[in-house]
Formats: C-alpha cells, sequence, structure tokens
C-alpha cells in the first residue's frame, strides 16, 4: 500500500496552540489562458482548441486540543473524564493510527505509592456535518490505542466524512489511595497518513 505525505503529530501534555489560517469553505483562483487575437479572413477552415485545466491542490487543517491536564486534590478514590474534539478538515482520504500510548507514568515525587495512573480512552470518529458515527473505538485501556488503528484500519474518506472528520478523544483516569503526590505523564502520538 502506497501512502503519500506523512503527517506526524505528538500529543502534548500541555495544550498547544494551532497556528495558520484555515479555510471556511473551497476558494477559486482563475486565470484566462490562450489568448486569441489574430486575422483568419484567409485561412479557409478554422480549427481552435478550448483547453479546460483544474488543479485542485491537497488540504488538510487540524483544529482542537490534543493535550489533557488534571490537577488532583484530596484524599481517597476518584474517576474523571473528558474529551476533546479535533477536528480534521481534508480532501483526501485518511489513515490515522496510534502509538506511544501508556498509562502516565511518575516523572517526579516519591519512589513509594503508585507509580503510574489508570487511563483509559475513547476514539470516536463522525462526519461533523451530519453527526453519522464512522468509527467508535468504546472505552477501552489506553494502550489498547496502539494496535486498534493501524495503517490498514479505518480509512476516512471524503465522501464519508464530508470533508470535515471529528474525533472525540475521551480520557479517563481512576486514581486510588495509593496515587500519591507527584507528576505523571506520557506522550502519545497520532500519525495522520493522507492516501
Amino acid at each position: 500500500m502506497k501512502f503519500q505525505n506523512l503527517f506526524v503529530v505528538a500529543v502534548l501534555v500541555a495544550v498547544g496552540a494551532m497556528a495558520s489560517a484555515q479555510a471556511t469553505q473551497r476558494s477559486f483562483s482563475y486565470t484566462s489562458k490562450d489568448a486569441v487575437d489574430q486575422d483568419y479572413s484567409s485561412a479557409g477552415t478554422v480549427t481552435l482548441h478550448a483547453k479546460t485545466k483544474v488543479t485542485v491542490n491537497p488540504y488538510l487543517y487540524i483544529k482542537g486540543n490534543l493535550g489533557a491536564e488534571w490537577t488532583v486534590d484530596g484524599w481517597g478514590s476518584g474517576v474523571d473524564a473528558r474529551s476533546e474534539d479535533i477536528k480534521f478538515y481534508h480532501n483526501e482520504g485518511l489513515t490515522l493510527s496510534f502509538s506511544d500510548f501508556a498509562n502516565p507514568a511518575k516523572v517526579s515525587g516519591g519512589a513509594s505509592g503508585d507509580q503510574a495512573i489508570a487511563l483509559k480512552g475513547q476514539l470516536a470518529f463522525s462526519n461533523d456535518a451530519s453527526g453519522a458515527s464512522l468509527f467508535d473505538s468504546g472505552l477501552v485501556d489506553i494502550a489498547n490505542l496502539n494496535s486498534m488503528m493501524t495503517p490498514a484500519g479505518p480509512n476516512f474518506d471524503v465522501a464519508s466524512s464530508g470533508g470535515v472528520l471529528k474525533l472525540s478523544f475521551t480520557r479517563r483516569i481512576a486514581i486510588t489511595p495509593a496515587v500519591g503526590p507527584g507528576v505523571y505523564e506520557n506522550t502519545g502520538t497520532i500519525t495522520v497518513i493522507r492516501n
């Protein structure tokens, strides 16, 4: 299978800013070509060629929040879930692949207690205009996302997405009493393959 224009987006712990301008719809640039300004009075039969050429450029614009950051206070157990929408404006087929997702591991703090926080994830893809569901992983252990969306996995073509593929990315943390003070992190990678 041939893949073109491999585009990698690293999922950052901190919320990243999206830069550059987004096209709100199809835009057109027109040029007149092959001007004719000639006297054919004595030429006999005249054959004119009127060529039409349309060049459609590839387009991919991604908008949304990639990172999630919690601050947890207090004692005991608790669960919290949050969902972020990421939109892919595109005019060619897209396949997404996930790697390096795991439970956030302790990067600072004491050596006692749990050294990771249980994290679950859910990927829900839909057509942003119609709301039609295109793929839903259900809520799974976050590491399961790494093998779920392979390059041979769901291919989101423009006909099914309507040109705006919406990913609702839900993350759920579960904190137990054994989770002590510290900072826990994981950075996953989303690879967007344009085909």
